[in-house]
């Protein structure tokens, strides 16, 4: 990761192009060592098969109200646009799961 990174530092000469390599860089070696470690990583952070659905549907309600903002106000920046639905969505989201009880699985 390093290697590469430093090549694309020297190629580029571009800093924005340089973090944005560290960052994609760091994201996949996150990911693979995550899934690699698949039962701990899933244990720790308390993913089920509820958990996956959640997330899914939160990044569909996500694209689905940036791409309704972008077209209601005409918005030129798609990034801050899916940056703001993310937040907005993110806190209903949490808003919501806070206000709602907890129910434990006895199976666990």
């Amino acid at each position: 990761m390093l290697v590469v990174t430093i090549l694309v530092a020297f190629t580029t000469r571009d800093a924005f192009n340089t973090a944005w390599t560290v960052i994609a860089l760091s994201s996949l070696v996150g990911f693979i060592w995550g899934i690699s470690n698949k039962d701990a990583t899933f244990t720790y952070l308390g993913i089920n098969s509820y958990g996956i659905l959640t997330v899914l549907v939160f990044v569909v309600v996500s694209v689905v109200f940036a791409e309704w903002c972008m077209t209601l106000w005409g918005t030129d920046s798609p990034i801050e646009t899916y940056g703001l639905s993310l937040v907005t969505v993110g806190t209903f989201w949490w808003t919501i799961e806070k206000m709602e009880p907890t129910v434990l699985d006895d199976n666990q």
